[in-house]
């Protein structure tokens, strides 16, 4: 008998032709799912009939378009198993993915979320990363935990965020009692919640690679501006229900929210957008003073020809 029953939510939006190889990631499992639930989002492709060619075990579930935190929400709520999986469309697992990541929970029963290591190809099937956690520096210290509890966790998840969503297993229980992705953030929802639960519990992840990430023009960020936006609202709904307990985690709330302003600022000054670039220094500076927002500020303030001046001098004292 096995010990949990497993439901995989897949969120879909005009991306029906990377459907099959998802599905098929899926079924050929060593530890098998218990459904596989198709959440499509407002697509105008032809999503539905290439879910009704791959025959029976999906369940296809079609709202109006609300973003992918919306989708996953509501293929949570219309799930049974014990441990919700997800799938990006996308993406695709290797087969030992969910008999490696189920291991861990029968080894520590507390556990509220198993993650694992990705590798990343572009559209046309070259392998681009190997690893992500090599990538990022943490693939010694992954093997190390041999899968065992990531010791403090948040301050390593805010330092970096380690997690990819298609590598995640998490215990419906646990999204009962805190909660789902914020339909409100459009950018870094996952780092939100992989944060809220594991400042209440433990996660681990598992060293080895289980899933492979798929690279295309329609699923790498075009657009900085937005994204940088979004940032800058994680982090300040981060702060709103984490700001007392982010001390603890060696991460100042105000310099958290502050770097993240300045960032945002940053783009716009070095796209000549000195009116927005002032606007988001001044905000960061009002979060927590640092000599970077004061720098860009000050330069924000600067003759367009004077700019330039300094950019080539810059560049020529670099070479």
């Amino acid at each position: 008998m096995r010990p949990y029953s497993v439901s995989v939510i897949i969120p879909t939006y005009n991306r029906a032709r990377f459907l099959p190889a998802a599905v098929a990631s899926i079924r050929e499992q060593t530890y098998p799912c218990d459904e596989i639930v198709i959440v499509d989002d407002g697509s105008r492709d032809d999503t539905a009939a290439v879910v009704a060619a791959l025959g029976p075990g999906i369940r296809l579930i079609q709202q109006a378009n609300a973003g992918p935190s919306a989708a996953r929400n509501r293929g949570i709520a219309e799930s049974s198993g014990d441990l919700i999986a997800f799938l990006d469309t996308d993406d695709r697992w290797l087969p030992g993915k969910l008999a490696a990541q189920v291991d861990l929970f029968r080894r520590d029963p507390a556990l509220a979320l198993a993650s694992a290591d990705m590798a990343i190809e572009n559209d046309a099937g070259v392998r681009l990363v190997d690893s992500n956690f090599a990538l990022r520096g943490l693939k010694r210290y992954f093997e190390d935990l041999a899968g065992t509890r990531i010791p403090e966790a948040p301050r390593r998840l805010l330092e970096i965020n380690f997690i990819n969503t298609s590598t995640v297993v998490v215990k419906r229980s646990i999204l009962e009692e805190i909660g789902s992705f914020d339909t409100r953030l459009r950018y870094g929802e996952d780092l939100e919640l992989w944060l809220r639960i594991a400042a209440r519990h433990p996660i681990a992840c598992v060293s080895d690679v289980q899933e492979v990430r798929v690279e295309h023009d329609s699923n790498v960020t075009r657009s900085i501006e937005p994204m940088l936006q979004g940032y800058v609202a994680m982090a300040k709904s981060i702060r709103e229900w984490a700001g007392p307990q982010m001390p603890a985690w060696g991460v100042d709330p105000q310099r958290y929210v502050a770097a993240c302003l300045a960032d945002l600022g940053y783009w716009y000054f070095s796209n000549g957008r000195m009116a927005e670039a002032r606007a988001a220094m001044a905000a960061s500076f009002a979060e927590a003073p640092t000599m970077r927002s004061v720098a860009y500020y000050a330069g924000s303030l600067l003759p367009a020809q004077l700019l330039r001046l300094l950019r080539g001098l810059k560049g020529q004292l670099a070479q």
